[in-house]
């Protein structure tokens, strides 16, 4: 805003808006209209999508989730799903197959302190899907070996969460839970199936949450590791139900 100085106009001319305030004139130059494109709008809405989806996600996920406070997190999973969203759109658009490994998706870490990816056998290695009912197998394990875990590790506690969201009308749900323990032990361990009957529709986003914990010897007791280096949980497994 200016003061007018040798004139007193009122008016608009071009760009400039002249005007009188409580007897003084003065000017401005008009505000500037951004009109949003199609494709912005579009944009706009993929984001508000994807900010949805990623609060309904951490809400379920974080009875298991060691990051749970981490505030960057709602950032980082938003942005994942909004990249995920644009990329599964120009795959519809185009009719290829999805891929079995999801971008930006599978793999996703909850604790970035952490990568869940590294310990390879919690990933399932059959998925199975008959009418009503979903099973996710895994190969068996020999937790002193496969399992990343500390030496003094007495046993291991595996949470998983099988989720499913629906991209178009954004609503998670939970599919099931399971919490294993596993004996720190060179025996090979059968990690046990998950399976549900929740119904799940096409096209629906179905991805399984896993954490690791390890309990350990200290001082002849056992406490559960706090460190969040030492805490991976993350998605382990992610398709769209065609």
């Amino acid at each position: 805003m200016g003061r007018q100085r040798n004139s007193k106009l009122v008016g608009t001319v071009r760009n400039i808006i002249f005007y009188n305030l409580h007897g003084e004139y003065y000017m401005r130059a008009k505000p500037t209209v951004v009109k949003q494109t199609k494709s912005s709008v579009h944009s706009s809405s993929n984001f508000g999508k994807a900010s949805k989806i990623c609060k309904q996600i951490r809400n379920l996920v974080d009875p298991i989730n060691p990051a749970k406070s981490d505030q960057f997190l709602m950032y980082r999973l938003t942005g994942a799903l909004n990249k995920f969203i644009s990329w599964k759109e120009k795959k519809d658009t185009a009719s290829v197959v999805m891929p079995k490994k999801l971008p930006f998706i599978y793999r996703f870490q909850f604790n970035d302190q952490a990568d869940l990816s590294v310990i390879r056998t919690i990933e399932p290695v059959v998925i199975s899907t008959t009418p009503g009912v979903t099973e996710i197998n895994f190969a068996p394990v020999i937790p002193s070996q496969s399992l990343h875990a500390p030496t003094n590790t007495a046993n291991i506690s595996l949470k998983m969460m099988l989720i499913a969201t629906n991209l178009n009308d954004t609503q998670t749900k939970l599919l099931g839970k399971s919490e294993i323990e596993i004996p720190f032990t060179k025996e090979t361990f059968q990690i046990p199936p998950i399976a549900s009957d929740a119904p799940i529709q096409s096209g629906d986003l179905v991805m399984l949450v896993a954490t690791v914990q390890y309990i350990v010897n200290k001082n002849g007791d056992v406490e559960v590791v706090k460190d969040k280096k030492k805490q991976p949980c993350g998605i382990t497994w992610a398709a769209i139900n065609l």
